[in-house]
């Protein structure tokens, strides 16, 4: 059978509607799945839940399968390379083994799944860090006091450390490196649906607010070489957006300008971006954060609010479980394209086009 060339495959893998139809089809085969188990059966896997990520925690703190990078291994060879106890690493593995993370032969070599390379750190789409952050102590706590969310609906970080989790990371900067090296993981994953989704201008300025080191921002300009681009944030972040910028190629047509999602900041544009942000906090802080990118909007610029969509009477992985992540860990929710359009209609925006990318939403709303 004639392959295809793999730009095309790439190409048909960004189609929106080949992407959603891909998560429906493994939702509905999960839920037969399910549905073919004994109740009993199936709320012990549930309640098993904590088993792989707390595996893959392990895995990512001791850099447990790195030996396996160029290839099969036994317990034992893994052991000696690492210094580690041969039989636990056995056990380890071999559970890794049953989510499908590690293939375990009948001699007792392990090897990795193209799942289980994303646990490799120098993977081009490792997943390590996104590993630590989840299973991280301020995580960890955030979601164990959830009840008490039920109650009062108050973050639950906030009542399980007397803080928020701005505040405890700008305390904790090796937790503050972690989780934004994460979100840029994050970011990468989703970046080649969001480009692919949205007509671009060819020229112009395109503003990523509260950007971090550019990430998202640079995707867009890779994809548009005519376009410049400007990248707000604060002091911490900007310090390493020069050097990340420069590894993709697009540093000398970005301008970095330091700036406050809430006090402010000045950097006109054709377009502005704001990615994974207005998730963070509630509906009155989002409400500030759009009037501060309308403040240094001209007139008929786009902003572009990038987003999982959460309509709310439909329940969906993952937008449905990141709406408790928020609640456990921010201020925030995950919202639908009308709840947005609600918030910035008081910002001094009007409604623009929703366009679904099989994963991010994008929704467009126009300074007026």
């Amino acid at each position: 059978m004639r392959q295809l060339p793999p730009a095309v495959v790439r190409q048909a893998l960004l189609r929106p509607s080949l992407v959603r139809a891909v998560q429906r089809l493994s939702a509905a085969l999960g839920r037969a799945g399910s549905a073919l188990q004994p109740p009993q059966a199936r709320f012990l896997q549930l309640t098993g839940g904590v088993a792989p990520i707390m595996l893959m925690r392990a895995v990512v703190q001791t850099r447990l399968v790195e030996p396996l990078a160029q290839g099969p291994l036994t317990a034992e060879a893994i052991a000696g390379r690492l210094g580690l106890h041969a039989d636990t690493v056995h056990r380890v593995l071999r559970g890794l083994a049953v989510y499908g993370l590690a293939r375990l032969d009948r001699s007792g070599r392990f090897s990795l799944t193209s799942t289980g390379r994303l646990l490799l750190d120098d993977h081009q789409h490792t997943m390590a860090g996104w590993i630590r952050y989840m299973t991280s102590p301020m995580v960890i706590e955030g979601w164990s006091r959830l009840p008490e969310s039920l109650h009062d609906g108050l973050p639950a970080f906030n009542a399980a450390t007397g803080t928020t989790i701005w505040e405890h990371l700008a305390q904790h900067p090796d937790e503050e490196e972690g989780f934004a090296r994460t979100m840029r993981e994050l970011t990468l994953m989703a970046a080649p649906l969001i480009v692919a989704a949205y007509p671009w201008p060819e020229e112009g300025t395109v503003c990523d607010v509260g950007g971090g080191v550019g990430s998202m921002l640079a995707e867009v300009l890779r994809a548009r070489p005519k376009l410049s681009g400007v990248l707000v944030d604060q002091a911490g972040p900007l310090a390493g957006a020069g050097e990340y910028l420069a590894s993709r190629g697009v540093e000398a047509r970005v301008t970095a300008v330091e700036g406050d999602l809430f006090k402010g900041f000045s950097a006109a544009a054709d377009v502005y971006l704001l990615k994974d942000v207005l998730h963070d906090w509630d509906d009155d802080q989002c409400a500030q954060i759009l009037r501060t990118v309308r403040a240094a909007a001209p007139s008929g610029a786009r902003l572009l609010v990038l987003e999982w969509l959460q309509e709310p009477n439909r329940a969906e992985f993952p937008v449905s479980i990141s709406d408790i992540m928020m609640l456990a860990q921010t201020e925030g929710r995950q919202r639908s394209a009308a709840e947005f359009a609600a918030l910035a209609a008081g910002a001094g925006f009007a409604p623009g086009r929703v366009i679904d990318t099989g994963a991010y939403g994008i929704v467009e709303l126009v300074a007026v």
